[in-house]
């Protein structure tokens, strides 16, 4: 089956121009911009989740199939994907500044309140956090960081059989131009357990929420 997802990420990100013209374009194909002219074009597949809000959607073929936030430059992203007893998908994305993150647990935890009573107790829900990161060792690492701890609590408490938790941590230095800073979490119309991921500078992450 040929995958349905719409391919966001950019091989080489644009250099500033004399250009105007092409200064435009290169705003234009960064990944945010790209679903936000699709919002603005009517698509309903798509939902943006603002600064300082968390939001949630039940995933499916003929619905709701991207999720997404931009404008990550030291805040906390946290997506939670779990599953319903219908077999979909359950979408919760946030994305808040460091500085409120029990505001963030806080408005999980309302979500996930929500959805409660459709949620499937026996699959183990993927949690997800995009957050601030430094050089040590040559290496990118996540600033430590108490939301991890805090929401490893809470999802612990709507899911006691466990989690998965992946941490990706992100860059705010010497970030070019047309930088993307968008989380986006986009599930396959074609098969909606093949889910990308794309994190804050475009790093893609392919996974399949049957594994």
């Amino acid at each position: 089956m040929i995958s349905k997802i719409i391919n966001l990420t950019r091989a080489v990100i644009p250099r500033i121009s004399a250009n105007s013209a092409k200064n435009i374009e290169a705003i234009n194909s960064m990944p945010e911009m790209v679903l936000s002219k699709m919002i603005r074009r009517g698509d309903k597949s798509i939902l943006h989740v603002d600064m300082n809000h968390c939001a949630a959607a039940r995933i499916s073929p003929e619905g709701v199939n991207t999720i997404y936030t931009d404008a990550l430059c030291g805040c906390n992203s946290v997506g939670i994907i779990a599953k319903a007893v219908d077999g979909k998908p359950v979408a919760v994305l946030s994305h808040y500044v460091p500085t409120n993150i029990d505001g963030q647990v806080n408005a999980l935890e309302k979500q996930l309140a929500t959805y409660d009573y459709y949620l499937d107790k026996n699959y183990k829900p993927k949690v997800f956090f995009n957050i601030r990161g430094s050089i040590s060792n040559d290496k990118l690492e996540a600033v430590p960081n108490p939301i991890v701890e805090k929401v490893k609590s809470l999802v612990q408490k709507f899911f006691p059989q466990g989690s998965e938790t992946t941490i990706t941590p992100y860059s705010t230095k010497q970030r070019s131009a047309f930088f993307s800073s968008a989380n986006i979490f986009q599930f396959d119309p074609a098969d909606i357990n093949n889910l990308k991921i794309t994190n804050v500078g475009e790093k893609e992450c392919f996974i399949n929420l049957m594994m």
